[in-house]
Formats: C-alpha cells, sequence, structure tokens
C-alpha cells in the first residue's frame, strides 16, 4: 500500500520514509502541499496521507480541508504529524478532517500502530464499495432472468433514444412481448417450471441480440427489447424474436401458451417521445393482435398527437376471459 508523506523537512521527511518502508508500506514524499494535491488528482493516488502540520503556504491543517473537499471515491486515511504540545492541537487536527494525530518525533510503534488502524479503515471502505456495487447491479438486473428489470430497462431505453434523435440515417425499433404461460394441472412446480421457461427465453433472447441493443424484462411475462438500425433490418429482427419465443417455450408438454409481439418503428425526429407514450402505443398494438387474433405486427409511430390511450388493465382481462 501506498503512504504519502507530506513535510517540507527533510529529516523528519527521510525519517518517516524509513519507519514506513520498515513496515512494507511503499512512501511516496513531497515537500509542500501542492506537490501532494497534484498527485492526489492522479489515478492510482495513495489511500494513506501523513501529513505535517507546519508547512509554509498551505499547512497540514488547510491541506487536510481541501482533501476533504475533493470526495475522493475512496477517503484516505490522514494522518496529521506535529511537535505541537498544546492541549486542543489534536481536537484542531480531528476537526479539520483527520483521521489520527501522531507527534514528533514519531517513532516506529506509534507508526506501525497508526498505519494499521489507516490500512483497516481503507479495507472496510473498499469492501463497502465492492458490496454497494452488487447491490447496485442486483437492483438494475431481474433476480430470475438476470437480464435488465423494468425500472434499469426503461431508463436504458430512454438514453437509447437520446442518442437516436441525434442522428439520421437509422430508425428505432421498440419490440413489446407478451408471453403468456398457463398449466392445466395446478402444480407446486408450475412457477418453477415457467422460471425455467422465462431464464432459457431471455437467455436466448439476449443472443439473438447486438450487444448494443437492449433486451428488459419489463413485467413477469413481458419482455422489451430496443434496436437501433436502418428500416430493412426490423421485420428480420421480429421474426427472430418470435422464432427465440417459440423454440423456447412452444415444447412444454403440459403448457397451454400464447406470445403476442408488437414492434414499434420510431424516426429520429421521433425519438423524444417519452418512453412511457411509446409503450402506450405498444399496448394498443397488442391490444389489437388480441382481438384479431394474430401473434405479430410492425407499425411505424404515427405523426398524429391525437393518440387514443389504451388502459393495459382492459387488455389483460380480455385475455383472463380466455
Amino acid at each position: 500500500m501506498k503512504v504519502l508523506i507530506v513535510d517540507d523537512a527533510e529529516i523528519d521527511s527521510l525519517l518517516c520514509q524509513k519507519i514506513v518502508e520498515s513496515l512494507d508500506y511503499r512512501p511516496i514524499a513531497v515537500s509542500s502541499a501542492v506537490e501532494a494535491l497534484e498527485i492526489l488528482h492522479k489515478p492510482g493516488a495513495p489511500d494513506i496521507i501523513i501529513m505535517d502540520w507546519f508547512m509554509p503556504e498551505i499547512t497540514g491543517i488547510e491541506l487536510c480541508e481541501r482533501v476533504r473537499r475533493m470526495h475522493l471515491m475512496v477517503e484516505p486515511f490522514i494522518l496529521i504529524m506535529t511537535a505541537n504540545t498544546d492541549r486542543h492541537a489534536e481536537a484542531e487536527a480531528l476537526n479539520a478532517g483527520a483521521d489520527d494525530f501522531i507527534s514528533k518525533p514519531i517513532n516506529r510503534i506509534d507508526m506501525e500502530a497508526k498505519l494499521r488502524l489507516g490500512r483497516r479503515l481503507i479495507k472496510t471502505q473498499l469492501a463497502l464499495l465492492v458490496a454497494n456495487q452488487k447491490l447496485q447491479e442486483k437492483l438494475q438486473y431481474d433476480a430470475v432472468t438476470g437480464i435488465m428489470n423494468r425500472q434499469s430497462g426503461l431508463r436504458a431505453i430512454s438514453a437509447a433514444l437520446s442518442r437516436l434523435s441525434r442522428q439520421s440515417h437509422n430508425q428505432g425499433l421498440l419490440v413489446h412481448c407478451h408471453v403468456r404461460l398457463n398449466t392445466d394441472k395446478q402444480s407446486r412446480f408450475k412457477h418453477d417450471v415457467h422460471d425455467k421457461i422465462y431464464i432459457e427465453l431471455a437467455g436466448q433472447l439476449a443472443r439473438i441480440l447486438r450487444q448494443s441493443d437492449i433486451v428488459v424484462r419489463f413485467r413477469d411475462d413481458e419482455f422489451l427489447f430496443f434496436a437501433e438500425s436502418d428500416p430493412d433490418s426490423h421485420q428480420n429482427l421480429m421474426q427472430r424474436i418470435e422464432r427465440a419465443i417459440v423454440r423456447d417455450y412452444a415444447t412444454e408438454a403440459e403448457a397451454d401458451s400464447s406470445f403476442l409481439i408488437a414492434g414499434l418503428v420510431i424516426r429520429p425526429e421521433q425519438a423524444m417521445t417519452p418512453v412511457e407514450s411509446l409503450l402506450q402505443q405498444t399496448e394498443i398494438i397488442l391490444t389489437n393482435l388480441h382481438s384479431v387474433g394474430k401473434n405479430t405486427d410492425l407499425i411505424t409511430l404515427s405523426s398524429s398527437r391525437n393518440t387514443r390511450v389504451v388502459d393495459f388493465a382492459d387488455y389483460r382481462r380480455a385475455q383472463a376471459k380466455n
């Protein structure tokens, strides 16, 4: 672990470097707060800083306050060293943002204890960052299928639409799939079977899409896709999605299954339309597909502002009657 030593007194700095090095740390010594700040702004900056209190131009207390205002991803462990014997000195250092305080002349035993504390605090921070990252990933992905969930998926589609609006040669394709799985037998394994099918389906759908395309588990039995491509490719993508769905669940002997696939083509000049409005359009397509007994349909987003809004609950109720 690297340790940044900030001290304008050469003898004190050399002594500190030798003690730090003897404790198996890698010392990096500078003689001013300005040099220290330059190092801290670079990638791979030290996580432990030992700074002298009394330095010209910028004192250790002022440097400590500046470091804390940087809001680094990993807050460095700051150890202020000084020969000041004032009983309020330690409190002043801690109030400035220091983690600990060490008196000059420093010795190996005290320094070892302070650095061990610093290492523990840094490791705790890193562990918390990793845990938080894993939690954020869990919040973004569906627990069953491993693809993006509704919230993160809609954000990704909105970002993709924003990019689409800034170019002119491609179009966007929003695909809304409803895959309905029913079983005649009320088996206690019913949900496990459905989950298995959805996992396989999500994997298959992810494989047929490009890395830049978006696949989302919108609801339990619904999936969304967004792809940006040339106008001639939309129908081909719809067919690939349909083949993937049929292959993954049609062979289930106990399943009475149905699927609907609504495709909506979005031109660049329409790409700033809110995702919620686009989904209203795909739900209209799903409703119409259900009423006429078709499985798939591909339409281009209308330029008309007088768009009929459909209540998706009506579509659900209509399906439940069948």
